[in-house]
C-alpha cells in the first residue's frame, strides 16, 4: 500500500535542500513494511527533506528524524502526521539520527509544542547543544560534496537531548515498537545512530540512495546505495558499510532506510560494498576533468560496465553533458577499456 500527498510548498528552497530529496517538496510515501508486530512505516518527505514515522502494536509513534529548520517545515511535518490519521502528541520518542540541521532542525519545536522525548547521541551533544551543523568538520567524497557545500551548513535551535545515546543500545518497547538504538562510531558525524525495528534498519546519513538529474532537480532513480557527500571520518564511514551489512544479515533486515532516497534492500548494499573499490579504480582511469557521477552497472570476475556523464564545452558559453558507458575488460590483473558508447 502507498499513499502520496502533494502540495506546492516554497519552492525557494529546492536550491538550498535539492540534493535531500528531491523533486516532490511535499509528499508522504507508506512504506507500510508490517511485521507479526503490526509495525507501519511512513516515509515523510516535506521541503525537501525527509523523516520517517512508524506505529508499532500501540497508539505511541516513533520519529526518525525532525526535519530541516525553515519556514514552514514545522506546519507541513505537522500536517502530514494528522493526513495520516495520527496525532503529533503521540509520538513518545523522536530519534535524530546525527547533528545536522536536516535531521535535528526540529528537535526542539517538537518538544516545547508536543512534549516529545528527543534522543540523540553524547557524540554529537555539542552540535545539537550549539545548533551547528559544522559542516567545516566534513570533507567531500563526491562532486556533489563541493557543489551543494555552500548550501549546506545549516544553522538550527539549540536543544538538549532527553534520552543520551552512549555507547550501549536502547530498548525502544517502552515507547511502541519492539526495536532498539544502536549507536556506532560515527563517521558521517561522531553521533551516527542507527534504528532496528523488526526486519527493519534505519541508518541516517552513513550513505543515500542513488538518484539523477531531472527537472532542474535531483529524484530517486531506483533506490540503489551511494556514498554521501560528506563525512566527517571518511575510513570510518567506509567500515561502517561493513558494520551496517552485518548487522543487517544477522537480523534478517529486508529494508535499510537511509533518510535520503530509501529504502534499499541488504543486497544492494552488500553489492556497493564489493564494487566500491573497483569503481574508484576505473573512475582514477577516466582522466576528464569534466566526467562525474561514476556507477557501476554491472561486474564479475573479468567484465565491468560502468556509467558517468561527462560534460564538454561546445562554444564559449555552451555546454553539453553525454551519457558515457564504458565496458572494461581484465587482462593479466589490468583492467582495459574495450568499449565506450556516448549519448
Amino acid at each position: 500500500m502507498k499513499k502520496t500527498i502533494y502540495t506546492n510548498n516554497l519552492r525557494i528552497f529546492s536550491l538550498l535542500l535539492f540534493f535531500l530529496v528531491f523533486t516532490f517538496p511535499f509528499s508522504i510515501l507508506s512504506q507500510n513494511k508490517i511485521d507479526s508486530k503490526k509495525v507501519q512505516i511512513f516515509h515523510i518527505q516535506n521541503y525537501f527533506t525527509e523523516a520517517y514515522l512508524v506505529k508499532g502494536n500501540s497508539e505511541k509513534l516513533l520519529l526518525i528524524d525532525t526535519g530541516v529548520p525553515v519556514p514552514g517545515y514545522q506546519d507541513s511535518l505537522v500536517n502530514s502526521i494528522k493526513k495520516l490519521g495520527f496525532k503529533p502528541e503521540n509520538i513518545s520518542l523522536a530519534i535524530v539520527t546525527h547533528g545536522h540541521g536536516d535531521h535535528a532542525g526540529n528537535a526542539r519545536f517538537l518538544q516545547q509544542t508536543f512534549k516529545t522525548k528527543i534522543a540523540g547521541s553524547k557524540a554529537d551533544l555539542d552540535k545539537f547543544t550549539s545548533g551547528k551543523t559544522e559542516l567545516s568538520k566534513s570533507e567531500d567524497v563526491s562532486i556533489w560534496g563541493s557543489r551543494l557545500r555552500p548550501y549546506c551548513d545549516l544553522d538550527y535551535p539549540d536543544f538538549t537531548p532527553d534520552i543520551i545515546v552512549e555507547n550501549a543500545s536502547i530498548d525502544l518497547e517502552k515507547y511502541g515498537v519492539s526495536g532498539k538504538i544502536i549507536p556506532i562510531k560515527g563517521g558521517h558525524t561522531p553521533g551516527d545512530l542507527l534504528i532496528l525495528i523488526g526486519e527493519n534498519l534505519f541508518v541516517g546519513d552513513t550513505f543515500v540512495g542513488t538518484f539523477k538529474s531531472q527537472g532542474g532537480g535531483l529524484v530517486p532513480d531506483g533506490h540503489h546505495v551511494r556514498e554521501h557527500f560528506y563525512h566527517e571520518n571518511k575510513q570510518l564511514a567506509d567500515q561502517n558499510l561493513k558494520l551496517i551489512e552485518k548487522i543487517a544479515i544477522e537480523n534478517k533486515v529486508t529494508a535499510i532506510y537511509p533518510t535520503h532516497n530509501g529504502p534499499v534492500s541488504t543486497y544492494e548494499l552488500t553489492k556497493y560494498i564489493k564494487e566500491e573499490p573497483l569503481l574508484k579504480l576505473l573512475s582514477k582511469q577516466e582522466t576528464n576533468s569534466a566526467s562525474e557521477d561514476f556507477r557501476i552497472v554491472f561486474s564479475n570476475e573479468n567484465t565491468a560496465v560502468m556509467t558517468f556523464l561527462e560534460t564538454n564545452k561546445i562554444e564559449e558559453k555552451e555546454a553539453k553533458t553525454a551519457s558515457v558507458t564504458q565496458t572494461y575488460s581484465k587482462e593479466k590483473g589490468i583492467w582495459k577499456l574495450v568499449y565506450k558508447e556516448v549519448r
